[in-house]
């Protein structure tokens, strides 16, 4: 009995004082950081990005979204599995949080709301985007819906409307960050929010690299899911769908061009041909499948620069895990208040 009581309390130890020793190292060791830019439906591919990452025990401390991005990186770092995600996604749940009601009705609800006299003032908007908060607050545990409670640490990228500037939101209720960096006026209502008018990330900033370098992260993975530009023929363009397309992606390539070059990898998965807006459920497959294709021929490379930097794929227990979290969230604390100003943070108030 003797013996055994001996050999338990050396069981113990050993386990305490080795995942103390991981938490101290992980504290100290180089942080991975993913940005994921906004594309639409073909924002679906970070899905199979982040599986098959995730399979590989390539995990990030840092995520950083943009849009569609933000939807997909918020439910992730919200803890909700990446098949349910997939499901929200494909089954069109997401899609009816956007728009709850078909045009025709939302047409009518919106003239009958000019008749009434007495009415509040709001940000112009088709559709006023609340559905798509309710949508992310309703997917997510409970104590997951402020942004500060999530792990990895995330981060949704918007642009004030007022200053013309690009931010990101690190504080608050996870719901309306969401909504405000997956928002494009007219068609949604801009978010006010702390006297700010927020809209998507994308107009200033659709790759969010320089925010997730600005969070932390050493070595960073770049999602981009946006074609690259062709040359295109004028029977390419005889569509209203087609043309807007092409000028959206010449907009967002032009963009992403100069953001692009901030990361240490970029994984593009071969979406060129999904429409945007795309309502078909095999649009979202396919974007799924291509991300999880465009990741595995990444994964190599990446294993190799993270070995280079003492940082090894993570297959350890959850018990470890939350002793981790819970000391890299006191780190993170003593940081915040020197970097307020720099960082250009913004945070979601209570309501």
């Amino acid at each position: 009995m003797k013996r055994s009581l001996i050999a338990l309390s050396c069981l113990i130890f050993s386990w305490v004082g080795t995942n103390a020793a991981f938490a101290q190292d992980d504290i100290g060791r180089p942080k991975l950081g993913i940005a994921l830019g906004g594309g639409g439906t073909r924002g679906a591919a970070h899905i199979g990005v982040l599986r098959v990452l995730e399979q590989e025990g390539i995990k990030p401390d840092i995520v950083v979204g943009n849009s569609m991005g933000s939807i997909i990186g918020s439910l992730y770092c919200a803890g909700v599995p990446l098949d349910k995600i997939e499901k929200l996604v494909v089954d069109g749940r997401l899609r009816k949080a956007y728009a709850p009601l078909p045009v025709p009705i939302q047409i009518m609800k919106k003239a009958g709301a000019k008749l009434m006299i007495f009415r509040k003032k709001r940000q112009p908007g088709f559709y006023d985007g609340q559905g798509l908060a309710d949508f992310i607050n309703e997917n997510v545990p409970e104590d997951k819906r402020r942004i500060e409670n999530l792990s990895p640490t995330f981060a949704a990228v918007v642009t004030n409307l007022l200053d013309g500037q690009a931010y990101r939101l690190t504080k608050g209720e996870l719901g309306q960050a969401v909504r405000a960096s997956a928002t494009l006026p007219p068609i949604l209502r801009a978010v006010e929010i702390d006297g700010n008018v927020y809209a998507d990330g994308g107009i200033r900033a659709n790759m969010p690299t320089y925010p997730a370098r600005a969070m932390g992260a050493d070595v960073l993975i770049a999602v981009d899911v946006n074609e690259p530009l062709k040359k295109l023929k004028p029977k390419d363009l005889m569509s209203y769908s087609k043309t807007g397309n092409r000028m959206t992606s010449i907009v967002l390539a032009c963009a992403d061009e100069l953001h692009l070059k901030v990361a240490d990898y970029i994984i593009n998965p071969k979406v060129a041909g999904i429409s945007l807006l795309s309502k078909d459920e095999d649009d979202f497959k396919l974007a799924i499948a291509e991300g999880e294709k465009a990741a595995r021929e990444m994964v190599p490379q990446i294993k190799s620069k993270l070995a280079s930097m003492g940082i090894q794929p993570r297959a350890i227990s959850q018990k470890a895990v939350e002793v981790v979290t819970e000391q890299n969230s006191k780190a993170e604390d003593s940081k915040a208040e020197d970097s307020k100003k720099s960082d250009r943070d913004a945070s979601v108030p209570e309501k």
